[in-house]
């Protein structure tokens, strides 16, 4: 794990000291645009996401398209999602936390099962909200060994905001070096939405084969406002008595592409189905824009002021990513009522690239084959089924993609949903997950005589996610 947040932490100083040369890439980048939600749809969340071999539900889309071959009636969809993002983070003894959240339309579609004399052809068209990016981070604390500042430098001037808001000596040195509090808040917000077309075939009595293929669109927003202030009075010399230094980044990416899902699902028999399924990479074109600015303010004032601001050049690039296969499997089995489900799903996420930018972005890729490596997704899940009424619970397993990880940064979901049949004609479900993990982030690239950086936070992350779908089947 140590290597792995260096590795990290050395990136983003780059992207914050040599903004115009490598701008604001790194491996995370990558990661963030090749991971997805736990589920599209309010059944599949409640049981777990173990959806391999059950995909009966215009969700079926966006797990195992061969699911919809079973679907016998026509439907129209629409689902609505709420995200709330939970962080508590511990910095240099102090902990805060900080949320976020969001609603979207979660998924939008139809289902239409096309006469046969034999067998079954099935359609499906529609939107699904693939993944949601909402997040937040706050921390605060005293930190006695070091400051981002001397890592501000440029030798170009005009790239130089520690030069331009007078924190360094005409040599490009700073005295502020330490002894300083630390606070920053991070919001991040935007998705993923697919817009996809579906068709499943019975084959062979049983045996269902399907295809969707979806086109990309999607937002990512990034803020992040960064503080180091004197609490101390520790800097009292002309011209460094510093009351406060501020630094605000922003980033707004717009997302588009295309990939596709294969999947094969068949009926061993009335009780038992197993299905697989294969996700083609995306490839997805990001168009990027960023701001960077600061704002220093000092006790005594320097040459008749006492407050400087100064604003990088806005920053603009477009670069490709291309993600990693993706290959599921699972298992249903319906005794009385009683739905049990399981999927497994392996994912290498060192086969994530960027492609088609400059030398510099490009040179990540050997980071990526260094960085990340390959996990086994484990989803469970159940429906028990009376009368017009079906509960769902499961549990979702992911390990973190990161080399060297510990477990406690695994993602863990608890599941539960409920969903109701009115008149076999309309159906209204309800689904929720509960999430929780830990991980770290380092504010920037120093470190101690032991390998350790000098300014990180540890933090417990809680997600709750909530989806209501109503269907009208005819």
């Amino acid at each position: 794990m140590k290597k792995t947040l260096i590795r990290f932490a050395s990136l983003f100083v780059i992207a914050l000291t040599f903004q115009i040369v490598a701008l604001a890439q790194f491996p995370e980048d990558a990661l963030r645009y090749s991971s997805s939600n736990l589920s599209v749809g309010s059944r599949s969340l409640g049981m777990g996401g173990a959806f391999t071999a059950v995909s009966d539900d215009y969700s079926g889309v966006f797990v195992n398209p061969a699911g919809l071959g079973q679907i016998q009636m026509n439907e129209i969809s629409f689902g609505l999602s709420h995200d709330a993002f939970g962080n508590t983070s511990s910095f240099y003894g102090n902990s805060q936390s900080f949320n976020n959240s969001s609603t979207n339309i979660n998924s939008l579609g139809l289902v239409y099962a096309v006469p046969t004399t034999r067998g079954s052809l099935v359609i499906a068209l529609g939107y699904g909200r693939q993944t949601d990016f909402t997040s937040a981070l706050s921390f605060s604390g005293f930190n006695p060994m070091s400051s981002i500042i001397p890592r501000l430098f440029n030798s170009d001037t005009t790239l130089d905001l520690a030069y331009n808001l007078n924190l360094q000596r005409s040599d490009g040195s700073t005295p502020f070096v330490d002894s300083l509090t630390q606070t920053g808040k991070i919001l991040e917000g935007g998705g993923i939405n697919h817009w996809s077309a579906s068709a499943s075939v019975e084959a062979v009595r049983n045996l269902y084969f399907g295809a969707t293929f979806s086109f990309i669109s999607g937002s990512y927003s990034y803020n992040r406002t960064y503080r180091e202030i004197d609490s101390r009075n520790h800097y009292q010399s002309q011209p460094f008595d510093l009351t406060s230094f501020e630094y605000v980044n922003t980033i707004s990416d717009d997302i588009s592409g295309f990939n596709a899902r294969l999947g094969m699902l068949y009926k061993i028999n009335d009780r038992s189905r197993f299905g697989l399924a294969v996700k083609t990479p995306s490839f997805i074109t990001v168009k990027e824009t960023f701001t960077d600015e600061g704002t220093s303010v000092f006790d005594t004032p320097i040459n008749g002021s006492d407050t400087y601001f100064y604003r990088l050049p806005d920053g603009a690039i477009e670069y490709d990513v291309r993600t990693p296969f993706s290959f599921s499997g699972g298992f249903a089995y319906d005794a009385s009522g009683l739905l049990l489900s399981g999927d497994l799903e392996y994912t290498d996420w060192s086969q994530m690239e960027f492609t088609n930018t400059d030398a510099t972005l490009l040179a990540l890729n050997s980071d990526i084959k260094q960085i990340f490596r390959p996990t086994l997704n484990i989803r469970v899940g159940g429906e028990y089924s009376f009368d017009a009424v079906h509960l769902r619970g499961g549990f979702a397993y992911l390990p973190s993609p990161y080399n060297d990880d510990p477990s406690s940064y695994a993602q863990k979901y608890v599941t539960a949903g409920v969903g109701f049949t009115i008149e076999n004609a309309i159906g209204i479900d309800f689904g929720y997950s509960h999430g929780f993990w830990d991980t770290r982030h380092v504010n920037y690239g120093d470190y101690d005589i032991n390998g350790n950086a000098t300014s990180e936070t540890t933090e417990q992350v809680s997600t709750n996610n909530f989806i209501s779908t109503i269907a009208f089947r005819f």
